[in-house]
This record gives structure tokens, sequence and C-alpha cells, in this order.
């Protein structure tokens, strides 16, 4: 049996040995400080985008203010004034907010109230930036005879008696290239409206709420 033993490797080829070896070290020691490199630069736009759903930001009204809102019931038909302010605002970070394709339209009782008006889109660049919108409808909205009609000749008589009229304003968008949809509650002070005549009565703001999409 041989005792020899197998040739040493050239020395080219134990420094190539050599050096994949400190490479593979020198790779194994600096694999977690780019990770917490990467952590702490992108940290600050993705923990906003995480905890504030920022593709989702839901509209604030400002104010509002009522004029009009009657009916005749022989025509049928409902006569209002209404306007508005929607508010959007970048909820924070580093990042550019876009709202695009922007409409709002009012409705009472289940009733829409003329056309959705088209509103100018908005950028926000960094946060707390933000913009605002007005909308205004006026005009008469002619209502189904028959059922639509009753229900809306008693949701004015009841709101009326509860002293406090509340009209709808659905808002549609498009944030950062996601659709979205809400639902903008509104409550005027009816005995306002009639002690002022040609005055009006006033929304002092609220949040907007999530709606359904396709209401507008």
């Amino acid at each position: 049996m041989s005792t020899d033993q197998p040739p040493a490797p050239p020395a080219s080829a134990r420094r190539r040995q050599c050096v994949a070896a400190a490479a593979a070290a020198t790779a194994a020691c600096l694999a977690p400080l780019a990770v917490l490199l990467a952590v702490l630069v992108l940290a600050p736009s993705l923990l906003p985008r995480l905890l504030l759903r920022p593709h989702h930001v839901v509209p604030v009204v400002a104010s509002a203010e009522l004029r009009l809102l009657a009916f005749d019931a022989a025509a049928p038909a409902v006569a209002y004034n209404l306007s508005a302010t929607l508010r959007f605002d970048n909820p924070g970070g580093l990042y550019t907010w876009r709202w695009t394709a922007l409409r709002a339209a009012p409705s009472y009782a289940g009733q829409r109230l003329g056309d959705a008006a088209a509103l100018p889109g908005i950028t926000a660049r960094g946060a707390g930036a933000g913009d605002a919108r007005a909308a205004a409808w006026a005009g008469t909205q002619r209502v189904p005879p028959g059922r639509r009609a009753r229900a809306v000749a008693a949701a004015l008589a009841r709101d009326r008696a509860a002293g406090w009229y509340v009209v709808k304003v659905d808002v549609a968008t498009v944030q950062n290239g996601a659709e979205s949809d809400f639902a903008c509650v509104l409550s005027f002070p009816a005995a306002a409206l009639a002690r002022n005549g040609s005055g009006a009565a006033v929304f002092d703001g609220g949040r907007c709420v999530d709606a359904v999409h396709g209401e507008i």
C-alpha cells in the first residue's frame, strides 16, 4: 500500500482559495449591515404606507352651505342650492400624493340632485401638503312620481321637524392610481335656512367615510 502524500497545490491556487474564503467571510459580515442600512433608509417612507394606508386617504368637508332645499309636489321636483369645500391632505412621509378624476355629487333622501361636478386634480408633495376644491350645485331636479316623490316629501317633513336637513355628497377619485369612493354626510340647521330666507344654513365641516364604488 502506497503512503505517498498528494502533491501540495501550487502557490497561486492557495492564494485564490484564501481570497475566496476572505471574500465569503466579508460578505457574511456585511450582509446584516446592508440590511440594516436598507431598513433605515426605507423606513421613513414605508412605515406611513403600512400604518396609514396612504393609497386610501379619506377627504374632509371643510365647510358647506345650503341656501335652498324645497319640494314641489305638483311637479314633482326638488329645488336646491348647495355648495361644499372638500379638502385632501397628504397623510405624511416624503412621497407625493395625487388625486385625479375627482368628482362630487349631492343627493337628498336617495334622490340625486343634478349632475356630478368635475373638480381639478390635486398634487400634494410632502407631509402636511394638501389643497381644497370647492363645488356648487343649484337647480331643479325632477323626481319620479309615486313612491320616490312621497319618500322625498316625507324626508323633508321629517328633517324639518327634527331641526336638521341631512344632505349626502358622494365623492369619487383616483388616489395614486387606485379608485376610491366616499360619502360625506352634511347636516344643516333647518331653523337657520327658514330664518335667513335668502341666506344660508352652514355646515361647519366633518370627515367623510368610505362608500361603495360606483355611487357616482
